[in-house]
């Protein structure tokens, strides 16, 4: 579900937040990697400070693409649309997404090569007690009990946009994820995969010592991977889940009535408005 356009925006809790969370992203991203890392010394400023100029060239380069990905959402918004469209916007998502990496990639190579021994234990640990949350929504209970929680995340984010939902839309959300290709334990697996390719990824970088093209060859093969996963099972794995939740999403927007369009246009009208807005703040 998250990879949906939609529900992406949803993730800010609702148009009034967006403005109030990007003008202190900068601030909000430190502490959540200090969260992960425990920056020493130096780091705190340079990371700081690369932060602030990635929140700037954001604002400048990333939001009018927002608003233009917004005013396309419009245009889809009071129409049926097919799975071929949403994909295509998650796709631009995607590339949007890879355009921030690219951009923060040299700053990042130049604080992944100082990162410690005991900074990467200390991110060891910080990934042990979000896995254990993770487990603990996703892995742990009934079947019934899983999907009930999946349902239930769903249902709020997709309200925030459409309104409430009736029981056509209900019922094709039900159908959608109960009959999903979602697999808790392949996501898990992913998940530790991933985690652990960080660790030996910066673990390397820091025993080059410095940042060069190797390093920084190397932090991008983590990226790369990190979206197309090496193991070809957990990679197709990923690509049937996108298509699904294209398919799904689709169907799901196409049961809705010309109120809850509506309720999705003015929502996607007022996420432009802060976008635009955010744009003209220097």
């Amino acid at each position: 579900m998250r990879a949906l356009p939609v529900l992406v925006l949803a993730a800010l809790g609702g148009c009034s937040t967006i403005q109030l969370v990007y003008n202190q992203s900068d601030d909000l991203l430190y502490w959540w990697m200090d969260a992960y890392v425990d920056f020493q010394d130096n780091q705190k400023q340079f990371t700081r400070d690369a932060l602030s100029n990635l929140q700037r060239w954001h604002r400048q380069q990333q939001l009018p693409e927002y608003v233009a990905l917004l005013k396309r959402l419009q245009t889809m918004a009071p129409n049926d649309i097919t799975p071929a469209q949403v994909c295509a916007v998650t796709e631009d998502m995607k590339n949007s997404f890879t355009s921030v990496l690219r951009f923060i990639e040299p700053e990042a190579t130049r604080l992944g090569v100082q990162l410690t021994p005991e900074q990467l234990r200390n991110m060891r640990k910080r990934y042990d007690k979000t896995n254990k949350d993770w487990r603990e929504d996703w892995l742990e209970g009934s079947a019934e009990k899983r999907l009930k929680y999946r349902t239930k995340q769903a249902l709020n984010r997709l309200e925030d946009f459409y309104g409430r939902l009736d029981a056509p839309q209900r019922e094709v959300l039900n159908q959608w994820l109960s009959e999903s290709v979602f697999d808790a334990a392949t996501s898990y697996a992913e998940r530790e995969r991933r985690q652990a390719d960080s660790l030996q990824t910066l673990q390397r970088m820091a025993q080059v010592g410095e940042a060069s093209a190797t390093t920084q060859a190397l932090l991008r093969g983590w990226i790369e991977r990190s979206f197309n996963s090496p193991v070809e099972r957990h990679r197709a794995y990923g690509q049937a889940l996108w298509q699904e939740n294209c398919e799904g999403f689709a169907k799901l927007h196409n049961s809705t009535t010309p109120a809850q369009r509506q309720r999705l246009l003015e929502s996607l009208r007022g996420y432009e408005n802060d976008f635009r807005a955010l744009m003209s703040k220097k």
